[in-house]
């Protein structure tokens, strides 16, 4: 059975050997990396599964890392975990914004990783799955929105939408079934990157963010008072 392979990258050499360790024992392939710079390099010719990366660290931080990293195509989907000393709200948000899968507190709970990085392998196999029985050129067309299901692209007006994976998954998630109000927790059950963080807060900063890209269209994603949101077709 092929392992699955992972990148490890903190600058702590104590916090690599202990997550190498327990990730190794789990029958994960680990490439360890002390800087983002190297990994990413690394990534750009290697590829990997997943990636769990430290918010601060030297050169260029997690954040940084996980931007550069969502920014190109052939890197794009790779999931990100990433782990910090931060525990406020605003810095999971943060992370989740830049395209992070989970956020995870340190000190670390070496099992509540482990089953959050199976949980989130698990879930990348399922959508490659499911991408390998459909249409390279399906598409959604919802009013003057386009999304390109294969290539991540959104089009509005025929102009390039740069949004995040998150954000293109909430409004593929929406314009599948336009009028279909869905809650907050179903949102946050079927996008992935949102089901880390057991808030309902996640899923508005999300929205938010859509609305300000969508501009003169933001009508087009529609608040249900105590429900939750819906694609209004009409408003693109």
């Amino acid at each position: 059975m092929k392992k699955n392979k992972l990148v490890l990258i903190d600058d702590h050499p104590d916090t690599i050997e202990l997550l190498k360790y327990n990730l190794s024992s789990e029958g994960y392939d680990i490439k360890a990396f002390y800087n983002a710079v190297d990994a990413l390099k690394y990534i750009t010719v290697e590829n990997t599964d997943l990636v769990i990366t430290d918010w601060m660290l030297p050169e260029m931080d997690g954040l940084d890392f996980c931007r550069n990293l969502k920014q190109h195509p052939t890197t794009q989907e790779i999931p990100v975990v990433m782990l910090t000393c931060k525990s406020d709200e605003i810095d999971a948000v943060t992370a989740l914004e830049v395209g992070a899968e989970e956020f995870i507190s340190k000190p670390v709970r070496m099992r509540e990783m482990l089953t959050r990085i199976k949980k989130i392998l698990k879930r990348k196999v399922v959508e490659l799955t499911a991408l390998s029985g459909k249409d390279v050129r399906e598409s959604i067309i919802r009013g003057r929105l386009k999304l390109d299901l294969a290539s991540y692209a959104v089009y509005l007006e025929d102009e390039p939408l740069e949004l995040t994976i998150v954000e293109f998954r909430l409004l593929e998630l929406l314009a599948k079934q336009p009028g279909k109000v869905f809650s907050r927790n179903q949102i946050m059950e079927r996008v992935s990157g949102m089901d880390y963080f057991a808030a309902e807060r996640s899923v508005d900063v999300q929205v938010a963010g859509l609305r300000k890209k969508l501009g003169a269209y933001k009508d087009g994603i529609e608040t249900i008072r105590s429900v939750g949101y819906r694609l209004n077709e009409k408003a693109l």
